[in-house]
């Protein structure tokens, strides 16, 4: 009988100190398990374990190790779809029935099967509890090194570093998104010109482009609805997923949706997911609704893939574990299908930085609009599903309140500055700006509960975006950093700490 209140964090525990008779170990088949080297412990997306080295048998194995509670979560986590579990060598579990499916990769292949449960002391539930859960809880919640000194700081001091600390977050994303508009004027500078003369001898001494920006190279509206697509694009992949959405955003980039019309939703959905890896065969779905979806998708990607020369992505390039279904990439992906007309037309780019532009609006009304240009209403495929398999919530692929803030905060308004910077628009500056401050808060994250709890405490209540920004931007460049010396809060509860 299992041990009762087991967690999985629990058996990993369990797993990486080897807590249990490893002289003994053998798989449910009848075959020795010999641990050479349990794994790196993963903390993201996949397995457990990474890089384990096992002998099953007479056979060395390297590879990952996946961990359960039961035997059957391995399919109800659905891994059996999943290629990020391929190089799985070892299913691990507490428990398991007499009549569990087999766990299988999604190639096929069987896995060996190790019930820990028997080899284990039952005493040792109970000295977790007492020992190791209170010291992962704590390892988990980290401390602001000033946490049982600052109460003493008055809320002024607080508001004053977090504002300037909200400015700097934003500045830095400015910068960046200038950057990237010039590597793309620069690419730009290398497709679209006239032939270049002759050159012989070194190709080194050959001249690099010029590295001067005029506002001629600045002012084609096709980059920057590019610099504004792989915004909106990274931002829809959250913490887990922002790298391959940005690669899919470089990869096909946003003049080869419109040179294949970017209205047909069809022909754009089947060159998003098509390029991302993301489109599956009808045969590998269950769901009734979903085969007659995908047919058509999977046909026209397959009429245009001959016509792109472009980088193509990987299933397993994208990390669906630990996210809220809605969140998953496939519904970030058909969002971003049904967004497009409506962001990218002929008159897109103008009418949001119309918003800004406008003297007579107040901040409120921008707010809306903003929000009304993110607003779009999924088909009815879309409205039930978050993935191409059984239907999920409803509302599935729409944006949430939270997710259009964070949108605005790390896309839209930077871009706006950027764009009034350049184009000299102190008007359109002071609006994006007021945009930025007025933003309501989104929900709390585990560093935004963090500083509030441990430094805000019932004094200031997070109730904007912009405080959220600095509350992040406190927490990652200088309370996990021990800067309390270059910090007014830390310079202030602390001050035998020499500045």
């Amino acid at each position: 009988m299992c041990p009762p209140e087991v967690s999985e964090e629990w058996l990993r525990h369990v797993w990486q100190h080897q807590l249990f008779d490893a002289s003994r170990l053998h798989t449910r088949e009848g075959k020795a398990v010999s641990i050479l080297f349990p794994g790196t412990p993963n903390r993201d997306g996949g397995p457990d374990f990474t890089s384990a080295t096992l002998r099953i048998g007479q056979t060395t194995f390297h590879g990952d190790v996946e961990l359960h509670v039961d035997a059957a979560e391995w399919q109800a986590h659905r891994h059996h779809l999943d290629p990020h579990y391929n190089a799985v060598i070892l299913h691990v579990v507490l428990a398991a029935s007499g009549d569990v499916t087999p766990a299988v990769t999604s190639t096929r292949r069987a896995l060996p099967l190790l019930v820990l449960h028997p080899f284990l002391d039952e005493r040792l539930h109970t000295a977790w509890k007492e020992a190791f859960i209170d010291t992962d809880s704590r390892r988990r919640t980290a401390r602001i090194p000033c946490n049982t000194l600052n109460e003493v700081v008055p809320a002024e001091t607080l508001l004053h570093m977090l504002d300037r600390l909200a400015t700097e977050r934003l500045e830095t994303r400015v910068r960046k998104l200038e950057e990237r508009l010039k590597q793309l004027i620069d690419e730009q500078r290398m497709t679209v010109r006239e032939p270049s003369p002759r050159y012989y001898g070194n190709p080194d001494d050959i001249p690099a482009p010029p590295n001067d920006y005029t506002h001629t190279d600045f002012a084609s509206r096709a980059l920057w609805d590019q610099l504004l697509y792989e915004g909106i694009m990274e931002g829809m992949g959250y913490a887990k997923n922002r790298v391959p959405f940005r690669a899919l955003s470089h990869n096909l980039k946003l003049t080869i949706l419109r040179d294949f019309d970017i209205a047909d939703r069809q022909t754009t959905m089947a060159l998003l997911f098509g390029a991302a890896g993301l489109l599956p065969s009808p045969r590998d779905i269950a769901d009734k609704e979903s085969r007659a979806y995908v047919r058509p998708l999977r046909r026209r990607w397959k009429e245009l893939r001959s016509l792109l020369r472009i980088p193509l992505l990987h299933e397993a390039d994208w990390l669906f574990f630990r996210l809220r279904p809605t969140n998953f990439p496939t519904a970030r992906l058909a969002s971003i299908c049904f967004l497009l007309p409506s962001l990218f037309d002929s008159d897109g780019l103008r009418r949001l930085i119309g918003i800004f532009n406008d003297e007579r609006w107040t901040v409120h009304e921008r707010i809306i609009a903003l929000n009304h240009h993110f607003d779009y209403v999924p088909d009815d495929f879309w409205m039930k599903h978050v993935t191409f398999g059984e239907e999920g919530r409803q509302g599935g692929a729409r944006l949430g309140r939270d997710r259009i803030i964070d949108l605005l905060i790390n896309t839209v308004i930077p871009v706006a500055l950027l764009y009034g910077r350049i184009f000299s628009r102190p008007a359109l500056l002071n609006h994006a700006r007021e945009v930025y401050h007025a933003l309501p808060a989104s929900q709390d994250n585990i560093i935004t509960r963090t500083v509030r709890k441990q430094l805000l405490r019932v004094t200031i209540p997070p109730s904007s975006a912009w405080m959220q920004q600095g509350m992040i931007q406190l927490y990652k460049f200088f309370c996990t950093r021990s800067r309390c010396r270059d910090c007014d809060i830390g310079a202030m509860c602390l001050p035998a700490v020499p500045r």
